[in-house]
């Protein structure tokens, strides 16, 4: 699955839009995401108001994407055709019934909604937590992602917000430090972090920052849960998978860490959000491991460490404390024994 889960919508023009998912669609893409950001307090202006594109205004936009259209059509009547004639039939009820943010506007282009949430503070971003006040608004977008201002926030969206995506600004300066503990929570629960490559496209300053950032990711999550997206505002800055794949392996990733970041990381993400949707995925939260030993060089998390243990008796002493009473109680019934047998 090739998809763009981040193509920012509130400042981009609707002939801008249908441009680049035109683009997209022609690039060979399965899948993109029309993002909302919101900051601050989230209210009834945040609720999602997408409204997926036609089959009709994507052939409008771009030739190459009529012709895309008529591939994936005679593709999809192909595989049709070649079911038996109950499952034929199945399809094409399951097709006919499918929601409005999949591909039954007739594109074949699954067209999804996202909530992004720009969290200055642990307030702001308590807003996306479990059980909170905004669930309704939070259900009604099918991804759910966060931008944190600092180290605090970037804790609690790796450890406990219900969110799907961690998206850091890696095209600026980074004053965000990735601790391990919090990095290690995110893999375990299925969190993704995002790497945009358009804003580098636009600037050098940006993307020299972009590079150095998300090299910086890279090493932090040892390549795993990785996340490229677009970010795009034109059609001129969609590129195709496999330049994503050369552009992953810049980044630091492998080969096989730079295809499943771009084709198995968007299918990944989705499942995450499913899961989310229907009451799953919240079980792992409490089942955070012990950092491992490549972690005690990371002076916060070693202190968090020491100060846990603090009061309590370690392996070593538990031990100790065991084998001190076994060697005593043998000696007493030594000297039993013996006071036994000089008395008869």
């Amino acid at each position: 699955m090739l998809g763009d889960l981040n193509l920012p919508m509130d400042e981009v023009e609707p002939g801008l839009h249908r441009e680049r998912v035109a683009a997209l669609l022609a690039a060979g893409y399965d899948a993109v995401a029309v993002v909302h950001t919101a900051a601050g307090r989230l209210s009834d202006a945040d609720r999602c108001k997408f409204q997926p594109l036609t089959a009709g205004e994507l052939a409008a936009a771009r030739p190459d994407a009529r012709r895309a259209l008529t591939l994936r059509s005679g593709a999809s009547a192909v595989a049709t055709a070649t079911l038996p004639g109950a499952a034929a039939a199945s399809a094409a009820s399951t097709s006919g019934s499918s929601s409005s943010s999949s591909s039954s506007c007739g594109c074949h282009l699954q067209q999804l909604s996202r909530l992004h949430f720009v969290a200055a503070d642990v307030v702001q971003a308590a807003q996306l937590g479990p059980g909170g006040a905004n669930g309704e608004l939070l259900r009604g977008y099918d991804i759910v992602s966060i931008t944190p201002k600092n180290e605090r926030v970037l804790h609690m969206a790796c450890t406990s917000l219900e969110v799907d995506v961690v998206c850091l600004e890696l095209s600026s300066r980074m004053n965000l430090k990735l601790r391990p503990p919090a990095v290690k929570a995110a893999l375990r629960r299925g969190v993704h972090f995002e790497i945009c490559y358009a804003p580098g496209l636009r600037e050098v300053t940006a993307r020299r920052n972009l590079f150095c950032n998300a090299q910086a990711l890279v090493r932090a999550t040892r390549g795993r849960n990785i996340l490229l997206s677009s970010a795009a505002r034109t059609g001129w800055e969609v590129r195709s998978g496999l330049e994503l794949v050369h552009m992953a392996a810049l980044f630091g990733l492998s080969r096989q860490q730079a295809q499943d970041a771009v084709r198995l990381a968007p299918r990944a993400v989705l499942a995450h959000a499913a899961a989310r949707l229907a009451g799953r995925g919240a079980a792992a939260v409490g089942t955070a491991a012990p950092a491992g030993a490549g972690d005690v060089e990371m002076g916060d998390a070693s202190a968090a460490a020491g100060g846990a243990g603090e009061g309590a008796p370690s392996d070593k002493q538990q031990l100790a404390a065991r084998g001190g009473s076994g060697t005593s109680s043998a000696a007493a019934g030594a000297a039993a024994r013996k006071r036994a047998a000089g008395g008869s």
